[in-house]
């Protein structure tokens, strides 16, 4: 097998770590998204997460839908809020408001 091109994109670096955080394969993602045409689906991916290409906005909502991430996960430009949107994304609408409550209390008292 040969090695593995590391991301060239943070879209492709955020497909990448929801990839394996979910256990598939790049032939099994592409799998669940309907890509069946014979040995295209698994280099569409590898395209994806190396930068050569960009998903079209429908197809990066699926990406996030089959992996269970929020779409805005992948443009994410740094780690912690790319982290921060995926504990968000877990949390009832509710208490997403109540959250976002909070940190922007927060982040007034930080001003003062």
């Amino acid at each position: 097998m040969p090695p593995t091109k590391p991301p060239g994109s943070v879209f492709g670096k955020r497909l990448r770590a929801a990839r394996l955080a979910s256990g598939l394969s790049q032939a099994q993602l592409a799998e669940v998204l309907g890509l069946k045409e014979q040995n295209t689906g698994a280099p569409r991916i590898s395209r994806y997460e190396t930068g050569q290409h960009d998903p079209d906005p429908a197809t990066a909502e699926a990406l996030a839908k089959s992996l269970g991430v929020p779409v805005a996960y992948f443009h994410a430009t740094s780690d912690v809020l790319a982290e921060l949107i995926l504990v968000a994304s877990t949390l009832p609408p509710a208490k997403q408001k109540e959250a976002l409550e909070q940190l922007k209390r927060f982040a007034a008292s930080l001003k003062r």
